[in-house]
């Protein structure tokens, strides 16, 4: 009996905690569908620091809602910009520069000539401390002091050191380019070197490959550093098909898939369209010349002209000589293919 009095004095006072404190805030930041766009927008600043877990949705709002806007003094604050919402004030105007706020709930501002974050209440997250800022990825956003780039946290934290001349920016495939002693290469998010840095130029990664370039010369390597195109182009470029990419070289064409294998030898006097069909297959529009076409026999003497056709690396070989003809190799030789889709031997042309 003597400790029923106390738990029961207990029990009242956690239920009254829960009742006036703790369950209005939580019902505060439920979403409201009928609720008005600006008392969203605020309902969502609010949740922002009242209670865990945040609502979802607010980062997607406030991310386009939330935008600078110039005070007379020629400094840059924040105001809602949503219908009638538009005139009250979320931060007040102190900035010299100030960027839209990221999904991430921070954002770029600039205090007389150094750099820094902020958060939706105006707070100094990342004081402004760079020389220059970059927006954030994965959790990571580049910076520079004193001529050097390094990483930092959303917590401001610099996880990667402030050691590099220059950095991409972003980690595609988990990796980020870096320029160290003039030359380019990758390090990943713990700031541990993947690919030295030996080239003169490096894109960011897509798909598993990225594009580099040595003494003016471009080619494509892995995720581990191998090698996949050669360096021996003077252009490569990506294609509307991730798997297939354009080279060039002394202004002949060609084309790689991902794998490093060539599709179309580069001699061609100008690019033509390559793409895969729904099984994967190389397909190629050659216009007035063709190789097989679609549907057609490989070994069949007519090749119909024009159209999509299939480029079959096994079974058939394919280039252009010097003068952009087609030509295609059959029983140990090569030939070309008249305008009514007849093949011609080379030697009977020369």
């Amino acid at each position: 009996m003597k400790y029923r009095l106390p738990i029961f004095i207990t029990v009242l006072v956690v239920t009254a905690v829960f009742l006036f404190w703790i369950q209005p805030m939580l019902y505060s930041v439920k979403p409201d569908p009928n609720m008005p766009s600006c008392d969203k927008v605020r309902q969502c600043l609010k949740a922002e620091y009242l209670w865990p877990p945040k609502m979802q949705y607010c980062p997607a709002i406030l991310a386009p809602l939330t935008v600078r806007k110039r005070a007379i003094d020629n400094k840059w604050g924040y105001s809602m910009d949503y219908e009638k919402c538009s005139t009250e004030q979320i931060i007040a105007p102190r900035f010299d520069v100030a960027e839209k706020f990221g999904n991430n709930g921070l954002a770029k501002v600039k205090d007389g000539d150094k750099w820094g974050y902020i958060n939706l209440k105006g707070e100094d997250v990342i004081p402004p401390l760079f020389d220059e800022v970059g927006d954030f990825h994965y959790g990571l956003a580049p910076v520079k002091s004193n001529g050097k780039w390094g990483y930092v946290n959303t917590s401001g934290q610099v996880t990667i050191p402030l050691g590099f001349e220059a950095v991409s920016g972003g980690w595609r495939d988990g990796l980020s380019a870096v320029r160290a002693g003039g030359k380019w290469g990758y390090i990943d998010a713990k700031g541990e070197t993947v690919i030295a840095p030996e080239f003169d130029r490096a894109t960011e990664f897509v798909n598993g490959l990225a594009k580099v370039e040595t003494g003016g010369k471009w080619g494509a390597v892995d995720t581990h550093g191998k090698v996949i195109i050669p360096l021996d182009f003077d252009v490569l470029l990506s294609t509307a098909d991730p798997g297939l990419l354009l080279v060039a070289r002394n202004r002949k064409y060609g084309y790689f898939d991902a794998k490093g294998v060539e599709i179309i030898p580069p001699n061609m006097i100008k690019p033509v369209q390559v793409r895969r069909d729904g099984s994967g297959a190389i397909q190629i529009n050659l216009n007035e010349f063709a190789l097989v076409p679609e549907g057609g026999n490989l070994w069949s003497d007519t090749v119909h002209l024009g159209g999509w056709f299939y480029h079959n690396a096994t079974n058939e070989k394919m280039r252009f000589d010097e003068n952009g003809k087609a030509q295609i190799w059959r029983k140990g030789e090569w030939f070309y293919i008249n305008k009514q889709g007849k093949l011609i031997p080379e030697s009977a042309q020369s």
